[in-house]
């Protein structure tokens, strides 16, 4: 009896190298569950809820698993490798959402919707925020919209760069340029409304001695910690205008921003009714732009630069002379 007894505790408490059979079966090991998520708090009620997420690895392959109950919306596991990454999810063309990030910059999605991983699958994102490139994985998802699923993904690591480190964060979204309603860790910026600035990441290191091999004889949940950044958001380094007063064009704006984000270049007259957008920009940290005035009146006049979601403005004179 006692021997039975050892048998049986190891099947619950593993360390890597430990392979994982992609079958939609929860065969990962208590010292493997990396995040147990707040019970009962998501703000769409327990059929969209996280549970659980794992994770382990052998010397070729990261192993992820997710319990989750979702109806009729999207499951989102992002990943940070810190090589590259994206700021802004809802710019993306594949699994575009409303959530930003601060302090980690994921660079692959893990996705699927309403239990569908047929409609889903794994991308690396592009560092322009809004292109993907799907990645090779294993995958199956056991369970039904409306009840408890279990999703397990293997992904080599040579498809993912080989990483020293990972961050993570899943999610529960709606569709295209929603919200997200659950995350794992907890963030306060979830509220299942409005934009979600996600600062709460879970750090996993896997190659602690760099050599380009995932460490052996590890528990990942005791080496799984929560990381959390402070919130911050591209700014404005430089807005000029040269010249600032001119009878004849072109005028020639240049604009420097901390970090790649929307620009809109907005002009008004001196009371502060709008005229026209000047230039706008999807994505860029650096803007030159040659400005035709050919058509404004002799006046004063008022630029508007805005960058990103969070509007930082900066407002700039112009003089049309005679």
């Amino acid at each position: 009896m006692r021997k039975y007894s050892i048998l049986i505790s190891l099947l619950f408490i593993a360390s890597t190298y430990h392979s994982i059979d992609v079958d939609g079966v929860n065969d990962f090991s208590a010292d493997e569950r990396i995040i147990n998520d707040s019970y009962h708090d998501s703000y769409w009620g327990s059929q969209n809820e996280l549970k659980n997420l794992f994770l382990t690895w052998t010397a070729e392959t990261l192993f992820i698993g997710c319990e989750y109950t979702l109806n009729n919306n999207a499951l989102l596991i992002f990943l940070d490798t810190e090589d590259g990454g994206i700021s802004n999810a809802n710019g993306l063309n594949w699994y575009p959402r409303d959530v930003q990030f601060s302090g980690a910059l994921p660079d692959y999605l893990i996705a699927l919707w309403n239990c569908d991983l047929s409609l889903g699958g794994v991308r690396k994102l592009n560092s322009d925020g809004i292109t993907t490139t799907p990645v090779s994985f294993l995958g199956y998802n056991s369970g039904v919209p409306g009840n408890e699923n279990f999703l397990e993904i293997g992904i080599p690591f040579s498809s993912i760069g080989n990483p020293e480190k990972l961050m993570i964060t899943a999610l529960i979204c709606d569709g295209d340029h929603s919200p997200a309603a659950d995350g794992m860790p907890d963030d306060n910026s979830i509220r299942g409304t409005g934009s979600a600035i996600i600062n709460i990441f879970r750090e996993i290191t896997i190659d602690s001695n760099g050599d380009g091999l995932p460490d052996d004889s590890v528990k990942p949940a005791d080496i799984a910690k929560n990381v959390e950044f402070s919130v911050s958001f591209p700014s404005f380094i430089k807005t000029e205008l040269s010249p600032d007063i001119a009878k004849e064009g072109p005028v020639h704006i240049s604009v420097e921003i901390s970090d790649s984000t929307s620009l809109s270049i907005l002009l008004f007259d001196k009371q502060g009714k709008f005229i026209k957008t000047i230039a706008e920009v999807e994505k860029t940290k650096r803007f030159e732009y040659n400005w035709n005035i050919s058509d404004l009146s002799e006046g004063i006049y008022i630029l508007k630069f805005i960058a990103g979601t969070k509007k930082d403005i900066r407002k700039m004179a112009f003089v049309r002379s005679k």
